[in-house]
């Protein structure tokens, strides 16, 4: 008979909540680490320690130092990586072989990179999932033990997608768990196909009235809802961030630059011209007074005819 492996796990975000629930109620689930000074994550995963499970707070600069005593302390057999901020070492590597995979939040190798879940839904990709790989010294490029993928849908924001992979990973640790067992070692990863994708950065969340149409304004939008209560624009000196929008068709031609103000009331709502000559319907937005309906900034001084700045 099989043994039930012990797994522990490395996180630093709520998507690893289900798989931990999941490990936790199965038996297999032996240690959980998470990065200091993410207190959301440790708070929630007291209740852990409660129940007998170790529970390590990793610092950058003792990470190795400190898995390898969770490896003494809890005999291991793997230790999963998700969300987690940093390289495992190649001295750890080489000395527990087989012993670390990685959950990546989207497609590879054509999506590498620190935030997947915000590049597929920026770019409209049409699907994504998650790609399980054994970690090797480069990132993201170890051979990939097991992927599923999930289609996008036009609705999805970052934060509904990120739940909705956060359970698709606990639903396939019973399949990875096999697979690790029968000591499969994967598919090694088509270079050819590869991309990578730098953390997102102030330039990824602005929008440009004149250079990006209404759809893709639209996606970005929702790739920055919830973490980063949406996508800049500015009026007058004035911040706003967008987050959720809808694209408007059947408008007729307006001569203005891409950013002008087309409409701003509560029967219309507030549309903008954007790039190629189509318009968007900023339904949510966001300021430092708040949340609010788009056509409310017309309290604030914004009117008909007015220019949001290209950022």
């Amino acid at each position: 008979m099989i043994n039930k492996p012990k797994i522990a796990v490395l996180c630093n975000n709520r998507m690893a909540v289900p798989a931990l629930q999941s490990l936790h109620a199965e038996g297999r689930l032996c240690a959980v680490g998470v990065a200091e000074g993410n207190t959301d994550v440790i708070d929630f995963c007291s209740w852990l320690s409660q129940s007998g499970i170790p529970l390590f707070i990793i610092s950058k600069e003792n990470r190795s130092v400190q898995i390898i005593e969770m490896l003494g302390t809890t005999a291991a057999d793997y230790i999963l990586t998700m969300t987690f901020p940093w390289k495992i070492s190649p001295e750890l590597l080489h000395d527990y072989p087989d012993t670390f995979y990685n959950f990546h939040y989207g497609l590879l190798p054509e999506m590498r990179g620190a935030d997947p879940v915000f590049e597929s839904l920026r770019s409209r990709a049409k699907e994504t999932g998650i790609t399980v790989h054994a970690i090797d010294e480069a990132i993201d490029r170890g051979a990939m033990i097991l992927k599923k993928n999930i289609p996008l849908t036009a609705d999805m924001t970052h934060g509904s997608l990120c739940t909705r992979l956060s359970w698709l990973g606990a639903g396939l640790l019973h399949e990875l768990i096999v697979l690790l067992q029968a000591k499969v070692k994967g598919t090694q990863q088509d270079e050819q196909h590869a991309r990578y994708f730098p953390k997102p950065g102030i330039a990824d969340v602005c929008i440009s009235w004149q250079k990006q149409d209404a759809e893709t304004i639209e996606a970005l939008a929702r790739a920055c809802n919830p973490w980063n209560k949406g996508v800049y624009t500015q009026w007058n000196g004035w911040n706003i961030r967008v987050v959720e929008a809808t694209v408007v068709h059947g408008m007729d031609s307006h001569p203005g630059l891409p950013g002008t103000i087309l409409s701003l009331d509560k029967e219309q709502g507030f549309i903008v011209k954007c790039n190629h000559d189509t318009h968007l319907r900023l339904d949510l937005v966001y300021t430092d007074e708040g949340f609010m309906s788009g056509h409310k900034l017309s309290a604030f001084g914004l009117k008909k005819g007015g220019q949001l700045i290209n950022l």
